[in-house]
């Protein structure tokens, strides 16, 4: 099922970027905000889902008329349920380096990075949370105006969050619209 998604989706990815002026990417500082949905499964049979707000800021350093790497931060409030324990709120940070591969004014890449995680429950007066943090990777593709200004851009991102009883697997998605300053 996920091949025949896949292929339409990259074909349409080169269709869509073929049509473009040539560009190539340029340095800049980035600003972006959109959505964010994560979920996490256990071990111990925990799960949750998440939906809120995101926000990320970069600087994209081109490496080459087709390559460019961009340290990233993003960061993200969400509301929460699930059955790790009464949660009514996440956030979730990544500090990462995105490598991406331009065609025309597209981009499609990957990145490796630092996730963190921070899980909160309000019970009357009384707050209670939980931090943890781990490795993770993630896809990017994108679209960007050549001349800078704004763009837009997906990712999904996979986490092993270290919990005291066990290591949860986070699947996140963000949806972002951004301007970058060139």
């Amino acid at each position: 099922m996920r091949r025949k998604v896949a292929v339409p989706a990259i074909m349409a990815f080169f269709a869509f970027s073929a049509g473009s002026a040539q560009a190539e990417p340029k340095n800049g500082f980035g600003l972006d905000g959109g959505i964010a949905s994560h979920s996490i499964t256990g071990p111990l049979g925990a799960s949750y889902q998440s939906s809120g707000l995101s926000l990320g800021v970069d600087y994209q350093f081109a490496l080459s008329d087709s390559f460019s790497l961009n340290p990233f931060l993003m960061t993200s409030g969400e509301s929460a349920s699930g059955t790790v324990t009464p949660v009514s709120t996440a956030g979730h940070g990544i500090l990462g380096l995105q490598l991406r591969y331009w065609i025309n004014n597209a981009f499609i890449g990957g990145h490796l990075g630092s996730y963190s995680e921070m899980l909160s429950n309000t019970t009357g007066n009384i707050t209670t949370s939980t931090s943890v943090s781990g490795g993770g990777a993630g896809l990017v593709a994108g679209w960007e105006n050549p001349n800078g200004g704004m763009f837009v851009m997906g990712q999904l991102d996979s986490a092993n969050l270290k919990y005291p009883a066990a290591t949860n697997k986070l699947s996140g998605f963000r949806l972002s619209l951004g301007y970058r300053w060139k």
